[in-house]
């Protein structure tokens, strides 16, 4: 049996504090700024930036990825063939 996956929406004022310790930024047209200070593309639109507000981030690692379904999707996918 597959191990449960638990999504909660976190406010805005959340997601950037818990970016902000581990050392992302949010920069001031929102895109979410790496340590290393390059922003993330988005999965989706690969051509723009990936927004605070379009954001997930992957329990238990420091993965930020775009929060739709397709995103989503394709993550549990790619982790459960690593296993």
């Amino acid at each position: 049996m597959a191990k449960e996956l638990v999504f909660e929406k976190l406010t805005k004022e959340e997601a950037m504090l818990l970016l902000k310790a581990f050392d992302y930024d949010v920069d001031e047209a929102g895109c979410i700024v790496t340590p290393s200070g390059a922003k993330i593309r988005s999965d989706e639109t690969p051509k723009e930036y990936l927004k605070l507000e379009e954001a997930a981030l992957i329990p238990g690692s420091l993965d930020v990825i775009d929060g739709s379904a397709p995103s989503i999707s394709k993550f549990i996918r790619e982790r459960e063939s690593k296993k």
